[in-house]
């Protein structure tokens, strides 16, 4: 079997809770044979810059492994990070492209072999605990929130994550109120997105403690690892990060330096299923947890990051988007699998269908073409840059 081509797909639609753009992503692999398989690339939150990614891969990593077997995964990575890690670096928007042709190659891998990725990966179960991601919408009552969070908690999810960065007061008004609304038994998380500055981030750590949140998420800038390094020494909520930490090497200073107490390695940021399944096993050797990020990607990144999930000794929960209006997660797909609506016992499973086990509908894809415009930062200014 060879491959034939690699075709790209920069895509949008407008969310509605709020109303902003989201944009991502998406990579098909063709075969000789007519296997197809499908992969995404992502910046965190679907994909803020689709055409940088469209065009490393269809400049570059298109030519690499057209006429290559796609089984040989870890020949062709290797392949791909020799073209452009010297150029572009190994890190961030270089790991994203590859990472979208290697999940197709993955997916083909299973159709190929008549199983899903996540067999193919040694299924450690077939079905994993979720728990959902709140909005960020800082112009509205804590009464939204909880609706917001009502129709995920009426599906069984295990908890719920709290968005975090309008203030100090604000922020733990917010997660007091959330907690009292889901209760003592169900998981709190919260994310602060990178917004604190280092004072703020120690106080409001010690602030949410008596909420008993599972995890602090992104405290304060990924870049500022003396302060990730003390926060996670001294914090009494466990710190999580690394949605933003796009390889293995890159989760390996981590550990060296004893940041994170929770790793949240994303199969479309960081180089692919195979990169963030070693960083799982590696977390492992060191009785690290990992949460794998899916920051409301597609049905084609949520199924990578569930096969990879269902593979892992040290995974035991993942997020879902509880954003109910998610096209690019239902209605490209013959079957919405991933819909929340028909969950009922917060659980997620994959289907037995080979690959990544999901059939998306090309022409729908057409509904949503990519156009320039706002990104993420144009809505929250203040996301990432330590200013709070």
């Amino acid at each position: 079997m060879k491959i034939v081509d690699v075709v790209t797909y920069p895509l949008m639609y407008m969310k509605d809770a709020p109303k902003i753009p989201r944009s991502f992503l998406l990579c098909k692999v063709l075969t000789d044979e007519g296997l197809v398989g499908w992969g995404e690339a992502s910046s965190a939150y679907g994909h803020s810059f689709p055409l940088v990614v469209k065009e490393i891969i269809d400049h570059t990593l298109k030519r690499l492994v057209i006429g290559e077997d796609p089984r040989d995964i870890e020949k062709l990575v290797n392949k791909m990070r020799m073209w452009i890690w010297g150029y572009l670096g190994p890190a961030g928007v270089s790991n994203q492209a590859i990472a979208a042709v290697e999940i197709a190659l993955w997916d083909i891998m299973g159709k190929a072999a008549g199983m899903p990725v996540y067999k193919l990966l040694g299924a450690r179960r077939n079905e994993i605990e979720i728990y959902a991601t709140g909005a960020t919408n800082f112009g509205v009552d804590y009464d939204w929130h909880r609706e917001f969070f009502s129709r995920a908690l009426k599906a069984g999810f295990k908890g719920v994550k709290c968005r975090v960065g309008k203030s100090r007061d604000w922020d733990e008004a917010f997660v007091a109120n959330i907690r009292e609304y889901i209760g003592p038994e169900r998981k709190l998380f919260i994310d602060a997105y990178m917004t604190y500055k280092p004072d703020t981030a120690f106080e409001m750590a010690n602030r949410f403690a008596q909420y008993k949140p599972y995890f602090f998420e992104e405290p304060v800038s990924q870049y500022d690892l003396t302060t990730l390094q003390k926060i996670t020494e001294v914090s009494p909520v466990p710190i999580a990060l690394g949605e933003r930490v796009t390889s293995l090497y890159e989760f390996k200073n981590l550990y060296e330096k004893k940041i994170g107490s929770i790793w949240q390695p994303d199969a479309t940021i960081a180089g692919g299923i195979s990169e963030a399944k070693k960083i799982c096993s590696f977390a492992e050797a060191y009785s690290i947890e990992c949460i794998p990020h899916i920051g409301g990607l597609t049905a084609v990144g949520i199924a990578a990051n569930l096969h990879l999930a269902l593979s892992c000794q040290n995974v035991h929960q993942l997020e879902v988007d509880a954003c109910a209006y998610q096209p690019l997660r239902d209605e490209i797909l013959t079957e919405p699998v991933f819909d929340t609506d028909k969950i009922t016992d917060g659980m997620l499973r994959p289907t037995d269908k080979p690959g990544l086990g999901i059939e998306i509908v090309e022409e729908e894809l057409e509904r949503f073409p990519y156009e320039r415009g706002p990104i993420y930062p144009d809505f929250y200014p203040q996301y990432g840059t330590g200013i709070l």
